[in-house]
C-alpha cells in the first residue's frame, strides 16, 4: 500500500534548512574528529617510541654499571650479554653477563630512570603459572617473591595500579588509550634469561593535558563552524520565508475561493495594494484576485438563477404553497423515518367546495383569491415540521409527521372552521364557500400512494355527506369515515 506523506510548504522550508545545517555541522564533526583523531594517534605513536627508547637506554645504561649483585649463571647458554634479565631470591635483576657471570642491579632503577624522564607511573604484571614453573626448582621461590606484591586472579603485581588499568591490558596491544583518551597505556613484555616471558611491564602516562591541547584549537574551528552554519541557515531561511508565506497564504485563499468562501478578498486586494515589489509572485497573487472576483460574480448569478429555478421547480407561483412534485419527494423521506422509528403520521387531502361554481359566477380571478385565501388559512394552522402544497386545481394536500388521527382531526377542523368564517371581497361584494377534509393515518404497509387513496376515499365520503366537513378513513367502514 502506497503511503502518500503530506507536508506544508513552511515545514519543507524548515525540514530542508535544519537538514542543510544538521548535514553541514556533522560534516564539520566528522572533519574535527578525524583532525582530531589523527593528530591523537601521532602523538601517541611518538610519546610511545619515545618511551620504548627511553626504557631500552635505561636498560642497557643500568645493566653497564651493574655491580650490585654478582654470581655464575648455571646452565650457561649465553657466555657474554649486554642486557640480561633475571631472577635472584625474590628479586628481579637486569645486568650484563660476562663469561657465563652476571652483574647485575634492581629492576626498578631502570623503571624509576624511565619514568622520570617522561613523567610516568609504571607496575610490573607478572604471569603466576610462570613464576610456579620457575618455582619447581626452588620450592620457597614462589611465596618468596611474591611477598609484599599483589595476587589477583592469574597475575602478581607489582606497583601502582587501578582496575581500568587492568581492565584494558586483558588484550594486550602495545599501546593503547583509556579512561576517555586520558590515560595512555604502554604495554612491554618482560622476558627472563633470554627466553621466558614471565610477565609485562606497564607504563601509565597522564593524557588528558595533551588531550586538551590537541582538542582545543578544532573545537575552536568547530565553534565558529556552527556559528557560520546557523548564520547561514538563518539567512536563507529569512531570504525563503517571504516566499513560502506568500504562497500560503495564496493556496489557503484558493482552498476558501474553492468553498466559494470570498470573505478574502478585500484583504488580498489590500496585500497587493501594499506591496512593492513587482515581480512573478506579485502577478500571481494579482491573477488570483481577478480570478476570485470573477468567480464571485458568475457564483453570485448562478445562486440568484438557482433560487428562480427551485422556485420555479418547487413551488406553486398562485398561492405561494409547496407544488405537488416538492411535496411528494419530502413525504416520501417523512413516511420512512416514521415507519423506521415507529411514529404516527397523518395525511390530509381537502377540497374547495363548489369551486367551479365561484369560477363560473364571479370569474377565474375571482377563483385564484379563494385558492390564496385557503392557502394562508392553511399556513396560519401548521407547524413548521408539517408540509402543505397544492395538490392540483382546488385540491391540497397536507402531511402531519408525528401526529395521530385525534390530532390530525384538530387540524383539519381549524382549517375548515377558519375558511369557513374567511370570505372574498369582490367589489364590495364578500363570496363565502367551504371545505371538505379526508384523513388517513400512516399504517403498516402503506406509502405514499394509499396514503393518498385512503385521504381521497375519506374526502369523497365527506362530499357525499353534504360537503363542509371532515371525514377520517377506517377500513371497517371504507366509503363510509367518521366526521
Amino acid at each position: 500500500m502506497n503511503i502518500i506523506w503530506i507536508m506544508s510548504l513552511r515545514n519543507r522550508l524548515i525540514l530542508t534548512t535544519v537538514s542543510v545545517s544538521l548535514s553541514l555541522f556533522l560534516v564539520t564533526i566528522l572533519i574535527f574528529t578525524l583532525i582530531v583523531k589523527h593528530h591523537m594517534d601521532k602523538n601517541v605513536e611518538q610519546i610511545y617510541g619515545e618511551v620504548l627508547k627511553t626504557y631500552t637506554f635505561a636498560q642497557k645504561a643500568v645493566a653497564k654499571s651493574a655491580g650490585d649483585v654478582s654470581f655464575e649463571l648455571p646452565e650457561c647458554s649465553v657466555r657474554r650479554a649486554s642486557t640480561y634479565i633475571t631472577f635472584f631470591g625474590n628479586r628481579l635483576l637486569v645486568g650484563r653477563v660476562e663469561n657465563c657471570k652476571f652483574y647485575g642491579t634492581d629492576f626498578l632503577k631502570v623503571l624509576d630512570f624511565t619514568v622520570s624522564v617522561k613523567e610516568l607511573n609504571w607496575l610490573i604484571i607478572y604471569d603466576r603459572y610462570v613464576l610456579e614453573r620457575l618455582g619447581e626448582k626452588e620450592p620457597e621461590f614462589f611465596d618468596r617473591f611474591i611477598a609484599g606484591k599483589t595476587v589477583l586472579d592469574d597475575s602478581v603485581i607489582e606497583g601502582k595500579y587501578s582496575p581500568d588499568v587492568l581492565q584494558s591490558l586483558q588484550i594486550s596491544t602495545g599501546y593503547r588509550l583509556i579512561n576517555g583518551f586520558k590515560t595512555l597505556v604502554i604495554d612491554v613484555p618482560i622476558v627472563v634469561d633470554n627466553s621466558i616471558p614471565v610477565g609485562r611491564v606497564v607504563f601509565v602516562k597522564d593524557f588528558s593535558e595533551t588531550l586538551r591541547e590537541l582538542i582545543f584549537t578544532p573545537l575552536v574551528f568547530l565553534f565558529y563552524t556552527f556559528i557560520l552554519v546557523v548564520a547561514l541557515s538563518t539567512v536563507l531561511f529569512l531570504m525563503f520565508n517571504r516566499l513560502v508565506s506568500d504562497i500560503t497564504m495564496l493556496k489557503n485563499m484558493a482552498y476558501r475561493f474553492k468553498e466559494l468562501d470570498f470573505s478574502d478578498i478585500p484583504k488580498l486586494n489590500e496585500h497587493l495594494r501594499k506591496e512593492k515589489t513587482r515581480d512573478e509572485l506579485f502577478t500571481l497573487k494579482r491573477s488570483v484576485l481577478t480570478m476570485a472576483q470573477e468567480l464571485e460574480v458568475h457564483i453570485n448569478q448562478l445562486k440568484s438563477e438557482k433560487e428562480k429555478f427551485e422556485e420555479l421547480a418547487y413551488r406553486d407561483p398562485l398561492t405561494g404553497l409547496n407544488n405537488r412534485r416538492f411535496f411528494e419527494e419530502e413525504a416520501k423521506a417523512l413516511i420512512d423515518l416514521s415507519k423506521r422509528y415507529k411514529e404516527p403520521l397523518s395525511l390530509i387531502l381537502m377540497d374547495i367546495d363548489n369551486f367551479k361554481r365561484i369560477n363560473d359566477e364571479y370569474g377565474h380571478d375571482v377563483g385564484d383569491l379563494v385558492l390564496k385565501q385557503l392557502a394562508e388559512v392553511i399556513r396560519k394552522n401548521l407547524r413548521s415540521s408539517d408540509i402543505s402544497a397544492r395538490f392540483g386545481g382546488e385540491e391540497f394536500i397536507v402531511l402531519l409527521p408525528k401526529t395521530d388521527d385525534r390530532g390530525a382531526f384538530m387540524v383539519a377542523e381549524r382549517i375548515r372552521k377558519d375558511f369557513r368564517n374567511s370570505s372574498v371581497k369582490v367589489n364590495g361584494k364578500e363570496i363565502w364557500t367551504t371545505v371538505s377534509l379526508g384523513i388517513s393515518i400512516l399504517e403498516e404497509g402503506d406509502d405514499l400512494e394509499t396514503l393518498i387513496k385512503k385521504a381521497d376515499s375519506a374526502l369523497y365520503e365527506a362530499k357525499r355527506e353534504g360537503k363542509d366537513r371532515v371525514v377520517v378513513f377506517k377500513y371497517k367502514e371504507e366509503g363510509q369515515g367518521q366526521g
